[in-house]
């Protein structure tokens, strides 16, 4: 069991109210009707008077993550510096965070081709597949279920769930996360029609993931006609997204769920697209 002042201790924030009371988890204000108490030993945040004013009983009970200004309307309370609530917030979760560690190595059962590298920090789980050619970076995770087809790179610290499948030729950077059943690489949507026959257009070029992308459950992301399809660092897609052959994403772009991005568009950093959004290719 943790502390108030353990916890406060390693998250580097200050706290008021007894050092010794114990910490027991966290628990979401929001969830709350306004007649409801916050449960004691649990951490709620709060960080703005909007939201005290909606849980009023927040000053009897509880634990608050909050402001310096608002910290004398709690008995007990970790403080952030002002502005600092939000990365006060994340060093929070990711304490409490259960995500699995696994061990490096591949597992009995993950099926690694002869010609396959397979750095020894990684972890391959069963039922994974690494194909032939296929290079899987330091401390990369790979679930059960996921592909890497041939010649394929996945880079260092770069986490794929379940059912994830990277393209042939198709590299993912550095520290990025792929979320389960999503497809990177797969064939672009090319045809030409002309006197009554509907040929396929190959699809001869990949997709290249940079470092610290987020892509959302069951996205697919098609690879180029002939070069690249490009995200850019630190750009996260929703569950659920399209993106077309030829597009290129910029850095630190939002894409919300259900959205899809047609082929060839260019999309500038630092764009935020919402839900439920097409755009018509080539813009």
């Amino acid at each position: 069991m943790t502390t108030l002042g353990e916890l406060a201790s390693a998250l580097g924030l200050t706290h008021q109210g007894p050092s010794d009371s114990p910490v027991h988890g966290v628990k979401d204000v929001e969830r709350l009707k306004p007649e409801d108490s916050l449960e004691d030993g649990y951490v709620y945040f709060i960080e703005t008077p909007a939201v005290l004013k909606r849980h009023p009983k927040a000053a009897e009970k509880g634990i608050i993550l909050t402001t310096p200004t608002l910290a004398p309307q709690f008995s007990r309370a970790l403080v952030a510096k002002e502005g600092q609530t939000r990365w006060a917030l994340i060093a929070l979760l990711a304490r409490y965070d259960k995500a699995p560690a696994f061990a490096a190595g591949v597992a009995a059962g993950a099926h690694v081709h002869p010609s396959a590298k397979v750095d020894p920090t990684a972890s391959v789980q069963a039922g994974a597949v690494v194909m032939e050619g296929a290079e899987v970076g330091p401390r990369a995770i790979l679930y059960p279920g996921v592909v890497i087809e041939p010649r394929a790179k996945v880079g260092e610290g770069t986490v794929l769930y379940s059912n994830v499948v990277i393209g042939y030729d198709c590299v993912i950077g550095r520290r990025c996360q792929v979320h389960a059943c999503s497809v990177v690489g797969g064939e672009g949507f090319g045809f030409h029609d002309q006197d009554g026959k509907r040929s396929k257009v190959p699809q001869i070029g990949n997709v290249i993931v940079s470092d610290d992308v987020r892509i959302g459950a069951s996205c697919t992301v098609d690879r180029g006609t002939i070069e690249s399809t490009v995200i850019g660092q630190h750009t996260k897609l929703d569950d659920q997204v399209h993106i077309g052959h030829n597009v290129q994403l910029g850095r630190y772009i939002y894409v919300v769920g259900n959205s899809a991005i047609g082929g060839s568009c260019v999309v500038e950093d630092g764009s935020m697209i919402s839900g439920m959004v097409i755009v018509k290719d080539h813009l």
